[in-house]
């Protein structure tokens, strides 16, 4: 996370920015200093401030002038505008400081006319010291199907971008007999989203008859199967396709051209998944299509990305949610972390914050913040991160104030930019309001708050989803967030336990529900990170009523293990199950408690319990939701959970100590 100070004096200079932006207008006049006529490759021509050279354009073409590119240089401080052919400026064609006091523009010609491209010192000075531009015309990037643009779908609204046809030429490919192809089209390329639904829409430019076609194929050079074509079913005259039953994951390659070749320019594409689990803003994007996995940020400077489940969650509701966050490779300069958010924020699915130290979460208010943060921001006013990549709750946006925490994010290493995926687990028990956090399959931190009332104003229906951000320091940063909330879950848990029987240990685990699973995978780990399959077991595979497994881990590790279930489903996608640990002691003596009286005759009474070393216990209801946490020294102690509303039957304790984690029952019997 970039520090405040920084983040700071970054904003006043972008605030800056825009205020001279604004004060500048394009600048007018000046005097011929000759004609150029520019080609494919950059030439170069020497003139100087207050001079303008004319040049024919055709309509929609790119023309690029430049003192920082293509052999262009300048000694003092240059800007460009471009004119029509009786000096007016052209709106929006004007570039200053593109390279440091260099300037570069790039300019799309709206009609074939003659232009100029006028030259002044900065303040529409004048200046006759000569110097050197470099210009081209570009064809589009795009018009060849390898070329092909990527375009995320956008999974809640339209976001266009505009592209030209100037200067394209006519692809290989087979015509596709429709929509009058004559030529001249560029290329555009995309995935399906997980829901195999894709809506590809334009909007006119100086084109304002288009037409469209859209293929299917395993990669650009690959055999294309025409899906659909269009010519007048979006706004005007242009194209417009709603694609449905389509695969997930499938490579589209989208074509467009003007109507019968007869218009050369500009126009705007959008696409969007018509029946999104999640709304995307910012940067953040889907990876793969139908992976369910999203990149929140690419490695680049002041990035922000936000995703939201559009199924709001009812927080009178148990909740316990896993997924997993990449934070990237840079550990030095990488910055500058993900959050996982609940909010009934006034915008809703398209709220989202700042970029830097904010993580796209803060100032956003009615928010409750779980903080991922990969940068020490601690200084310049910035007074609440500690070195170490670490956790936090914020309320309200409020990123300089955290509720609880900070705490270091992994509980065996300093550093999570490591290019790992780090499984996540939260979860929530509206009955005695804590939530907790798991980092890698080890309890973090906790917090205790009747949130519904003091972020919520009283009503327990929120969006929930993940923010992140870069700053001037940058991360690749994504996340896997499994099945989505909101999403139709393929399994509905019961009871996962894990018991240590005659040496061996044994998993038991219930399904209420199950939809096209195929199997669960049994996984295994030493130090709740690195995981390995011990083996798998054979789903029913759809099911409305309860299923029961079993599995035995014949050879188990000495000390303490920690066991996971992968459900996979039968397109190959997969969701965790809660992590369960156990200790595999081979004598008494090597326990570091007692625990009595076990089985209790009454929830009012107090548990004792004798410890060998400092020590967390942490007591866990069938539901797996943490009601009960206290820190022990060595010795004897006590705790009481008379007002954690409890009812017979099996409880979970977990003991975490330097020596290991213990895992044991404790029973009710009224």
């Amino acid at each position: 996370m970039v520090t405040f100070l920084r983040l700071a004096i970054l904003s006043a200079l972008l605030l800056l920015t825009c205020f001279f932006v604004d004060l500048k207008a394009q600048c007018t006049g000046g005097v011929s200093a000759g004609a150029i006529t520019p080609t494919a490759a950059f030439q170069t021509s020497c003139f100087q401030g207050g001079q303008y050279l004319s040049f024919n354009a055709s309509q929609g073409t790119t023309y690029l002038f430049s003192f920082c590119q293509g052999g262009g240089s300048a000694t003092w401080d240059t800007e460009i505008t471009i004119l029509d052919n009786s000096g007016v400026a052209v709106a929006g064609a004007y570039n200053d400081d593109y390279c440091g006091q260099s300037s570069q523009l790039s300019f799309i010609a709206p009609a074939a006319a003659t232009y100029r491209v006028y030259l002044t010192q900065y303040g529409c000075l004048t200046n006759t010291t000569c110097q050197t531009l470099a210009y081209q015309f570009q064809v589009p990037t795009n018009d060849n199907i390898c070329s092909a643009i990527y375009i995320y779908s956008n999974a809640c609204a339209l976001n266009y971008k505009t592209y030209t046809t100037g200067l394209a030429t006519n692809s290989p490919q087979a015509n596709p007999g429709c929509a009058s192809y004559n030529g001249r089209d560029v290329w555009f390329s995309t995935k399906v989203p997980s829901s195999g639904k894709l809506l590809v829409t334009t909007n006119s430019g100086s084109i304002t008859d288009g037409a469209m076609a859209v293929y299917k194929a395993t990669s650009c050079s690959g055999a294309l199967t025409l899906l659909n074509c269009d010519d007048d079913t979006g706004p005007g005259n242009m194209p417009e396709l709603n694609l449905t039953g389509l695969t997930p994951g499938d490579s589209l390659f989208i074509r467009i051209w003007a109507y019968n070749n007869a218009e050369v320019g500009t126009f705007s594409i959008a696409l969007k998944d018509p029946a999104p689990y999640y709304c995307m803003s910012g940067q953040a994007s889907e990876i793969n299509g139908g992976s369910n996995c999203v990149q929140m940020t690419p490695n680049k400077q002041a990035q922000i990305g936000c995703m939201w489940n559009t199924t709001q969650i009812n927080m009178s509701s148990v909740f316990d949610y896993t997924f997993s966050v990449n934070m990237g490779t840079n550990d030095g300069n990488g910055a500058d972390g993900m959050t996982f958010v609940l909010q009934n924020n006034p915008a809703g699915l398209s709220a989202c914050g700042s970029s830097g130290y904010q993580l796209a979460a803060g100032p956003l208010t009615n928010t409750f913040i779980i903080e991922f943060d990969t940068f020490n921001n601690n200084g310049g006013g910035y007074t609440s991160d500690i070195p170490e990549d670490h956790i936090a709750i914020d309320i309200n946006g409020n990123m300089n104030a955290p509720v609880a925490g900070p705490i270091q994010a992994s509980s065996s290493s300093t550093n999570i930019e490591d290019g790992v995926n780090h499984t996540v687990r939260i979860t929530w028990n509206p009955g005695t309001t804590v939530f907790s956090i798991y980092f890698d399959g080890v309890f973090r931190l906790s917090y205790t708050n009747n949130i519904i009332a003091s972020v919520f104003g009283g009503n327990p229906n929120v969006y929930w989803g993940f923010t992140s951000s870069t700053g001037l320091y940058t991360n690749t940063q994504a996340l896997c967030p499994g099945t989505l909330p909101g999403a139709p879950a393929p399994v509905t848990w019961g009871k996962f336990d894990v018991y240590m029987i005659n040496q061996k240990v044994n998993l038991f685990w219930e399904t209420h529900s199950e939809e096209n699973t195929a199997s669960f995978i049994v996984e295994r780990s030493a130090d709740g990170r690195t995981y390995m399959e011990l083996g798998s077991v054979d789903a029913k595979g759809n099911s409305k009523t309860a299923s029961n497994y079993n599995f035995v881990d014949e050879f188990p590790l000495p000390k303490t293990s920690y066991y996971r279930l992968k459900q996979v489903d039968i397109n190959g996608e997969y969701a965790y199950s809660v992590v369960r640990v156990v200790n595999n002691s081979t004598n008494q003596s090597e326990q570091i408690y007692h625990l009595y009286p076990n089985p209790s005759s009454s929830s009012s009474s107090d548990i004792n319990i004798e410890l060998l070393e400092k020590a967390t216990v942490q007591v866990y209801d069938n539901a797996n939701v943490l009601i009960h946490q206290q820190t022990f020294q060595e010795g004897k102690g006590s705790f009481n959970l008379s007002d954690k509303h409890i009812t017979p039957g099996m409880y979970y304790v977990m003991i975490q100590s330097d020596s290991g984690v213990y895992y044991t029952k404790l029973i009710f019997s009224n």
